[in-house]
């Protein structure tokens, strides 16, 4: 045979194409972009540890100008607050000068304006005369006393001080260390003092310094709340995140709220065996300021083989360390996304590249065609017919060849004639066997579009049986159905005997079974029988296995006498061969059918109708109840602290939980019941003509039975759930269905606020 030079040259382009594409795309492309993302992430790491780097510096800042703002204010409140007090004072003594009142009225209601000042926390104002003596203290021990030598815990005087300052400049603040009242221990004092003149007196009041140092203290907690939501909502990749700790190795602020407070000197790095803290600490005042070390993951802990990065910024100020830390497999799983993508668009390109290659060849078989049809016209006879193709390449070769072909042929036509004759009795036999197989390809079209019009296994079954009467009318057959899941092959249909078509045999008892092909036996005496055979061994068996995609349905079988020709057999053979792939094929779809309509509503976890089939369920079931003027109970329930339960134990144990719950509810209630998976671990049972107390009832039984029956074992340790329910009813609830499941659903949460595994019905 020629090499076609058109479809050579179509390949080897098709093929240098694809093979570029996918050698370019896989060595230059992927390593590029996952070396871009890989660097994309990191400096993004970078980024957040500087920011919050930033942040910690800017908040030193901030509190301590909070801290001169807070002084200044209290401060200037003290200056109000004497200034007020001093001006009352003034005009008494205004009253005085002008004979209103007596020296002694107007000291008494002096000292008495003065007694009555209270601020802030039990703050107090005071008055001095230019001795020392306490014309007003609201300590009983002062109040009159001259304290001219009280000095403080430092040995320094207080009184004196005041008293000068004031006179000298008219008002002035002093600090000193003074008790407050009724405490035993001094505190540091601020005080503001002016000079009354006209008095001879001082009068003066003060704030304690530590009750600024606690507003500062509040802004500062204020300040690292802030920080602690700021470092657990950031996120470095997937699942890198960033942490603060001091120079003793206290952990300040991390995401994991149980790491917090803690200290991890003793904490190792598992390769080098120094503490790990210390190594960070380290890397924080290196000029790369990071670290590369091996730890574990929370979905593998205890095993230290994944690589990890921490970026590390010392913080002197506070003396606290800023990191960031991120699996080197996080930085580069983006990458790896990307790539996986690009590779899919490069399959997708190499797809629509071939598809551009079926289309020329095409224009090549379309050529082809054309020349078939001439070819054709030429054995019926048509001599004079021509290959109307105009073409530069071996088709329009191939062409002109036929053509000379056609008329060296008509040359030559007398001769045929005499060899005609000699192949008459050949063609005889020929035609015969093409009648034959006409009418065997007949019955098997007719085998395929019956099976394919079968609605079930039973019609399928019923169809073999019409089938294989109809194509071997004389001879005995039937067919074995694997039955009881592989463990026992039925007669599910036979012909042309009177055997029970519920009639069983082992699952082995068929050699053609056993090994997986068909199976032949002409003589018994030289093969092995077939065990389902019994007694009948004066036939030629055949055994064919009825399999599709790997999965095998039954034994078709067909008995032929003794005497029975080879050519018999083999067209027997090849019919039950045809007949068997079509009816594997049948069976196969008609389960798949089923699989994927029972797929359809039904949940996969819970095995529970699905919330599309809820939807269908409960407009039917509300048109019912309208229309019959009945009523529709609806139970709502859901798994008590299912989150949490996943969050200690893993999604995993959380599945198995749905999952045997699912199992207790689709035994649980009543076959006109529809149990339903309302979302997540939320559940919904609709239950038709039933009241409420009877629901509640049903509900009340339900919540039981979870509590003392449904557990999970994880790790040898036995874990029970809890439901929480709320149950309604249609329509004293609600004029439309999804109103009652409102309010099973208002019923639930009241459930829950109650305490949870409990029942309560809708108000």
């Amino acid at each position: 045979m020629c090499r076609s030079t058109l479809f050579t040259k179509l390949f080897l382009l098709l093929l240098f194409a694809c093979a570029m594409f996918f050698v370019g795309t896989y060595y230059y492309a992927i390593p590029l972009i996952d070396q871009r993302i890989y660097d994309i992430e990191v400096h993004a790491g970078k980024t957040s540890l500087n920011n919050l780097y930033s942040l910690l510096k800017q908040s030193k800042q901030d509190v301590a100008a909070w801290e001169q703002y807070s002084l200044n204010s209290h401060k200037k409140n003290l200056k109000n607050l004497i200034n007020i007090a001093g001006k009352l004072l003034h005009s008494i003594y205004v009253r005085y000068s002008e004979h209103k009142l007596t020296m002694q009225q107007a000291r008494a209601e002096a000292i008495a304006i003065i007694s009555n000042f209270r601020y802030d926390k039990n703050n107090y104002l005071y008055l001095l005369d230019y001795n020392g003596t306490f014309i007003y203290h609201p300590d009983p021990k002062l109040d009159g006393y001259n304290g001219i030598d009280i000095c403080d815990i430092n040995g320094k005087k207080v009184v004196a001080p005041i008293i000068d300052k004031a006179r000298a400049a008219g008002a002035a603040f002093h600090d000193y260390w003074w008790r407050r009242l009724g405490a035993d221990k001094p505190s540091h004092k601020l005080s503001f003092s002016k000079n009354l003149p006209e008095w001879g007196w001082v009068i003066g009041s003060g704030t304690y310094l530590d009750d600024i140092a606690v507003e500062s203290k509040q802004r500062r907690d204020q300040m690292i709340l802030f920080l602690r939501e700021y470092v657990r909502s950031s996120r470095i990749a997937t699942n890198g995140y960033m942490y603060i700790f001091d120079g003793d190795l206290n952990m300040v602020i991390h995401p994991n709220a149980n790491i917090e407070g803690t200290n991890f000197k003793t904490l190792k790095d598992p390769i080098t065996n120094k503490s790990i803290g210390e190594e960070l600490i380290a890397a924080a005042h290196s000029d790369k300021h990071s670290l590369v070390y091996m730890w574990d993951k929370p979905s593998d802990p205890g095993h230290y083989i994944y690589k990890k990065i921490a970026w590390v910024r010392y913080l002197p100020e506070y003396d606290y360390y800023v990191a960031s830390s991120v699996y080197l497999d996080d930085l580069n799983s983006s990458g790896h996304v990307l790539a996986t993508r690009l590779l899919q668009v490069t399959a997708f390109i190499a797809a629509v590249l071939l598809c551009l290659g079926v289309l020329f060849i095409l224009s090549i078989s379309n050529a082809i065609k054309k020349l078939a049809c001439t070819a054709n016209c030429i054995v019926d006879g048509n001599l004079d017919i021509k290959a109307d193709i105009r073409r530069s390449d071996e088709i329009g070769k191939l062409a002109d060849s036929f053509n000379q072909m056609v008329d060296k042929l008509r040359e030559q036509i007398d001769l045929l004639e005499e060899r005609v004759t000699l192949r008459t009795t050949t063609l005889t036999a020929t035609v015969e066997q093409l009648e034959q197989n006409s009418e065997e390809s007949r019955i098997l079209r007719q085998a395929n579009e019956m099976l394919q019009a079968c609605r079930n296994e039973q019609e399928a079954n019923e169809a073999i049986r019409i089938i294989m009467q109809k194509a071997f009318t004389a001879n005995y057959g039937a067919l074995f159905s694997l039955v009881y899941e592989g463990k026992k092959l039925q007669i599910s249909a036979d012909w042309n005997g009177d055997m029970a078509t519920d009639t069983y045999f082992n699952h082995d008892a068929c050699i053609g079974l056993r090994r997986g092909s068909t199976y032949v036996m002409t003589s018994h005496e030289q093969q092995l029988p077939c065990p389902h055979l019994g007694n009948n061994l004066s036939c030629i068996s055949i055994c064919v296995p009825v399999t599709a995609y790997g999965e095998t349905f039954g034994i078709l079988h067909q008995q032929l006498p003794q005497n029975s020709d080879e050519n018999s057999v083999k067209r027997t053979l090849r019919m039950m061969e045809h007949i068997s792939e079509y009816l594997a094929n049948t069976v196969a779809n008609l389960r798949l059918r089923a699989r994927l309509q029972q797929q359809s509503v039904r949940d996969p976890l819970t095995g529970l109708f699905n919330r599309r089939y809820m939807d269908e369920t409960l407009k039917l079931e509300e048109s019912r109840a309208l229309r019959n003027a009945s009523q529709l109970a609806i139970m709502m329930l859901d798994v008590d602290h299912f989150k949490n339960f996943n969050d200690n134990y893993g999604h995993e144990i959380g599945d198995e939980a749905l999952r045997q719950l699912g199992k207790l509810l689709r035994k649980y209630f009543r076959e006109s019941d529809v149990p339903c998976r309302y979302g997540g671990e939320e559940f919904l049972i609709i239950m038709p003509n039933a009241t409420l107390e009877q629901c509640h009832d049903k509900a009340e039984q339900l919540r039981s039975a979870v509590a003392g029956q449904l557990k999970v074992f994880h790790n040898g340790e036995t874990i029970g759930i809890t439901i929480s329910i709320g149950v309604a009813l249609f329509p004293q609830h609600g004029s439309r269905i999804h109103a009652a499941i409102k309010r099973a659903d208002e019923a639930l949460y009241r459930a829950k606020e109650q305490g949870r595994n409990r029942v309560v019905s809708a108000e």
